[in-house]
């Protein structure tokens, strides 16, 4: 269904039956109840404070312990409806921020596993990206540079003192 077509049938719905379906839509899905109650009491700080708390359990436990591998997708979704949501540049390159800082933390922990190298270094430069798009710059460039200057140090511990996989003899 086109916008145009869904935005003449809720005209043309009387106001309790439009209430209705709204209500039916808050009770059904979960994008949903959570947009209605961002737009009804909108706080990004709460909803950044949310969001983190969510990425960081991708990372680690409540208890403070290593998770075995983080769920990327599940991050990529926080980060997508927090956008949608939360129309404060600022606010969302926190959130962008965040989540390579939280990712080296725990590649340190975990020993720096070399699998994620690649997705640490794609979250920075996304952040880096929005940074610098957003004229963020003033704001959030040292944060960044010292963030960058971390994954530097992971990828060269990686480089060179990474544990090699021995080779299996027949």
């Amino acid at each position: 269904m086109s916008k145009a077509k869904l935005k003449k049938t809720l005209q043309a719905m009387p106001a309790d039956e439009l209430v209705t379906v709204i209500m039916e839509l808050y009770e059904s899905r979960k994008e949903a109840k959570e947009y209605l109650e961002y737009w009804l009491n909108p706080d990004a700080d709460k909803e950044l404070e949310r969001c983190t708390k969510l990425i960081d359990r991708q990372f680690f436990t409540s208890a403070g312990v290593n998770r075995r591998s983080p769920a990327l997708p599940e991050i990529n979704k926080i980060v997508k409806n927090f956008m949608t949501l939360c129309y404060e540049s600022d606010k969302v390159a926190e959130l962008l921020l965040f989540i390579p800082g939280r990712m080296a933390d725990w590649l340190e922990e975990r020993y720096r596993r070399v699998s994620y190298r690649s997705s640490l270094r794609k979250y920075l430069n996304e952040a880096k990206l929005y940074i610098e798009t957003h004229d963020l710059t003033a704001r959030f460039g040292l944060r960044l540079e010292r963030l960058e200057e971390r994954v530097e140090a992971i990828e060269k511990w990686q480089e060179n003192y990474a544990p090699r996989w021995r080779r299996r003899r027949y």
